[in-house]
């Protein structure tokens, strides 16, 4: 049978399965001795005035004006503190008949809250309608009181608290249909997995006992007691690297260690990052930020989360999860011959919380080389190395000419003829510049100077010898 089968039951049915929930869940303690009182009522400071209640979550029709209008005595119900029933799941019910669960509202801290109440007695009346006044009413339109809060079914066991518990406060499969609050198709497959707790042995449950032993048998009901039994833990740690930091792309690893088997922990890391699930965690599935981890007992399940980050910075992940427990539900009832509905406290305990970060270093940072213009420097010209010849004064040749000696004239006396010597003829050389006046060749001709003063000369042919106590010259007649 199948969900959509469940809801063409006959209506006196479908009414009984409504009230089955509201008393499952609402008032054990951890231990499941007994059931408790449900929370407290509310302390309220002022009464409301009337007004238009909002939908419950995953509304799927329009509910008529008078179903959610609270005033006159539904509104006194409201602000007494109780919770005012106002429609069912689908739009196929009378005013007077609903189909489960019902939409209710409540007053939580000054807020109108709207919730789902899911029932806890498959044969009995949810008493949720209202007539055209809008009065509460049951089936037969018989006017009815408030709904109360109630200390929990005193049907069920301690066992069957903790089941239900679970069950409406975590995602659960009926033939492949997810339970809910979101949908009238996951509420219904919800309403059916409680009604497979809280009347399971009920003769009118007789066609369904095989979906209940599909979905939620024995064993799976043992693995849900024991999850709601443990110490619930969650604890997240940096695995690797243990300390220090990593470089931008590479991978650090987080363990995340827990024991809420089957039940959805938010997991998320810092912006710029990829968070998955490595390592080997066959048993732990990341659907978003998502994390569902399968297992059961006591014992917590280590796994691996694999984080990278491509840039320098400090990164983080954190893991949260409302903790389960059979005291977040509100239980209440109209009367002995209607339903106990249980619906999540909207006060919820506070979440259990971890985290752990790492740091990446910062990449090292390039500055652009600057292209300058290469400065051409202009080829050296290879000199070939010219030995050093030292330079020597150039000494003008004086041809030597055999000195001849004078023989000095005697005034009267005849000189004797002396034959004079032909000199070897010199080899041209540079002529000096002169030095002091140019002397005047006898003959006309140009005069070379080699050097003197106060000078006696003497001529003798084409030779001129002179001498004196001062010095010598020597001239060379020059043609010119």
């Amino acid at each position: 049978m199948t969900v959509s089968g469940s809801r063409r039951r006959p209506l006196v049915l479908r009414l009984s399965l409504t009230a089955a929930i509201a008393a499952t869940v609402a008032g054990s303690s951890v231990a499941f001795a007994s059931p408790a009182v449900s929370a407290p009522m509310p302390v309220r400071t002022a009464a409301a005035p009337a007004f238009t209640a909002g939908l419950c979550e995953g509304t799927e029709y329009t509910p008529s004006e008078q179903m959610l209008e609270i005033s006159g005595i539904r509104l006194d119900h409201y602000n007494d503190g109780n919770i005012v029933p106002m429609y069912g799941t689908t739009d196929r019910g009378t005013s007077a008949a609903v189909d489960a669960p019902v939409c209710g509202v409540r007053d939580v801290d000054g807020i109108a809250k709207s919730e789902w109440m899911y029932c806890t007695d498959f044969d009995l009346d949810p008493c949720a309608g209202v007539d055209e006044n809008g009065l509460p009413v049951d089936k037969h339109n018989d006017e009815m009181g408030a709904t109360v809060p109630s200390s929990g079914n005193p049907d069920l066991s301690a066992d069957d608290l903790a089941v239900i518990s679970w069950l409406l406060q975590n995602p659960a499969k009926l033939d492949g249909v997810v339970s809910g609050n979101s949908s009238e198709d996951a509420r219904s497959a919800r309403q059916t997995l409680v009604w497979c707790v809280s009347d399971y042995d009920n003769p009118l449950m007789a066609d369904f006992k095989s979906l209940c032993d599909r979905n939620i048998g024995d064993d799976e009901r043992a693995r849900i007691v024991e999850i709601m039994n443990v110490t619930q833990t969650l604890d997240l740690v940096r695995k690797t690297p243990a300390t220090g930091t990593l470089k931008a792309g590479e991978t650090a690893v987080f363990t995340l260690n827990t024991n809420m088997y089957r039940k959805p922990i938010t997991v998320q890391s810092s912006a710029g990052t990829e968070l998955t699930v490595c390592g080997d965690n066959a048993k732990a599935t990341l659907t978003a930020n998502q994390l569902t981890v399968d297992g059961r007992g006591d014992a917590p399940t280590a796994v691996d989360l694999c984080l990278t980050a491509a840039a320098g910075g400090d990164y983080s992940v954190t893991a949260s999860v409302i903790p389960d427990s059979v005291e977040n539900l509100h239980w209440n009832t109209a009367g002995a011959q209607c339903q106990i509905f249980a619906s999540f406290d909207t006060v919820r305990p506070a979440s259990m919380n971890a985290s752990a970060s790492v740091g990446y270093a910062a990449a090292p940072t390039t500055t652009p080389a600057t292209t300058t213009p290469a400065t051409t420097t202009p080829a050296t010209p290879v000199v070939p190395i010219v030995p050093i010849v030292p330079i020597v004064p150039i000494v003008p040749i004086v041809p030597i000419v055999p000195i001849v000696p004078v023989v000095p004239v005697v005034p009267g006396a005849p000189v004797p003829s002396q034959p004079v010597a032909t000199p070897a003829t010199p080899a041209p050389s540079a002529p000096k510049p002169a030095t002091g006046p140019r002397p005047v060749a006898i003959d006309g001709g140009a005069a070379e100077q080699n050097s003197g003063r106060n000078v006696a000369v003497a001529v003798t042919g084409l030779g001129l010898v002179g001498m004196a106590a001062a010095g010598a010259v020597a001239l060379r007649r020059k043609r010119s």
